[in-house]
């Protein structure tokens, strides 16, 4: 099959992408990062996420009383977060935008980005350009928390392997192509869905980098952050062995 017959990421998956995401233990991330901003000792309730997707976190923030603000640069996204979550309209804000290059009317103190949206930059001038982004749009002390897929977990874990999945009408396929000197993770994602008498096809191309993690500290020094890194979900420093990392990091 040829790589044009893919779109780009996030243009048609949008109204199935939160079936096929069904997995991901949502409620479980937001409760970690709570106990983040706890630890940090952070009590501000408002809230920037980048890359919001269809807002499935900006709705349990929003049932925490927290206003946030979600951003993503695919329109169709937005829609199915915009339907959502409209009954909290005093308490949202949706932009249309490239986290590279946001500009906020005024900073806030919270700015998280996650399920490996930022591996979705695929040069270091990229993840350095958000950096500096997200610092220069936190208030004095904010703080930004983010995940990263390791290069572990694309070389080793998605590899050049195919997986299958059946996800209530929808049964996807997930073909990975791994780039050793790249680090770039290359999936063709392929949904059928059955609605009715009809089956409807969906290709798209994702792309993802992993970052050893001395790059991703030398670049949020860069942007003038402290920070840590750990392992996803706990407290354990991160290491190159670790699936996913967690970043915290203080303007």
């Amino acid at each position: 099959m040829k790589s044009e017959s893919f779109n780009p990421p996030f243009t048609n998956i949008a109204p199935y992408y939160d079936t096929i995401m069904s997995f991901v233990n949502y409620p479980g991330w937001v409760s970690y990062i709570e106990t983040i901003l706890l630890t940090n000792n952070v009590e501000a309730k408002q809230i920037l996420d980048m890359a919001c997707g269809t807002g499935t976190c900006l709705k349990l923030w929003l049932e925490k009383g927290y206003q946030v603000i979600g951003l993503d640069r695919s329109f169709t996204m937005l829609e199915i977060c915009k339907k959502k979550i409209s009954h909290y309209n005093n308490n949202l804000g949706l932009i249309n935008c490239d986290m590279r290059n946001v500009s906020l009317k005024s900073p806030v103190p919270i700015i998280t980005c996650l399920y490996d949206s930022l591996n979705y930059l695929l040069s270091e001038g990229d993840l350095l350009s958000c950096f500096h982004n997200v610092y220069n749009n936190l208030t004095p002390q904010g703080i930004f928390i983010f995940d990263m897929n390791t290069i572990h977990s694309l070389c080793d874990e998605w590899g050049n392997n195919t997986f299958h999945r059946k996800d209530k009408n929808i049964f996807s396929t997930w073909q990975n192509i791994y780039d050793r000197k790249t680090n770039i993770s290359t999936l063709k994602l392929t949904l059928k869905i059955k609605e009715n008498t009809k089956a409807v096809m969906l290709r798209e191309c994702h792309k993802e980098r992993a970052y050893p993690l001395t790059v991703i500290r030398n670049l949020l020094d860069n942007a003038g952050f402290s920070f840590s890194l750990y392992r996803h979900l706990t407290f354990r420093p991160a290491d190159e062995n670790d699936l996913r990392i967690m970043g915290v990091a203080r303007k």
